[in-house]
């Protein structure tokens, strides 16, 4: 990330990625860009005319550090001074844009590289849990 706040995003992620995608605060705080699919979804969780104060503060958090996903001719993206403190990623800085089945991720490098670090050690751990429901 330059210190204009700019990412270049992986060729093969915006090809994944069409018009109508979002970046906004993800899980584990971190940033993700959400297909169109996958914000529409959200939305539609969140649209509860009733909404509880779980609902209501996962939605203003939601939508209050959201962009739209529009690369530049160089495949960059700019994330607000807001969604990068959301997610501790400093400008300048190198952070770590991953796949994450329905959406991509974008994290600090330091803090991705001790997440990977930890879950691949325990690869197997949560497999076990998770594929075999234990």
């Amino acid at each position: 990330m330059d210190e204009k706040g700019r990412l270049a995003i992986p060729a093969g992620f915006r090809k994944q990625l069409p018009e109508g995608s979002f970046v906004s605060v993800g899980l584990d705080r971190v940033l993700a860009i959400y297909p169109p699919e996958v914000w529409e979804s959200l939305a539609q969780e969140l649209r509860s005319p009733l909404q509880g104060p779980d609902q209501r503060a996962l939605a203003r958090t939601l939508y209050s550090l959201s962009d739209s996903f529009e690369p530049d001719g160089q495949g960059r993206i700019t994330l607000s001074a807001e969604s990068r403190r959301a997610a501790a990623i400093e400008a300048p800085s190198t952070a770590v844009v991953i796949g994450s089945g329905s959406r991509v991720e974008i994290w600090p490098e330091a803090r991705w590289n001790s997440y990977s670090a930890d879950a691949q050690d325990r690869f197997t751990e949560f497999a076990d849990r998770v594929i075999s429901g234990h």
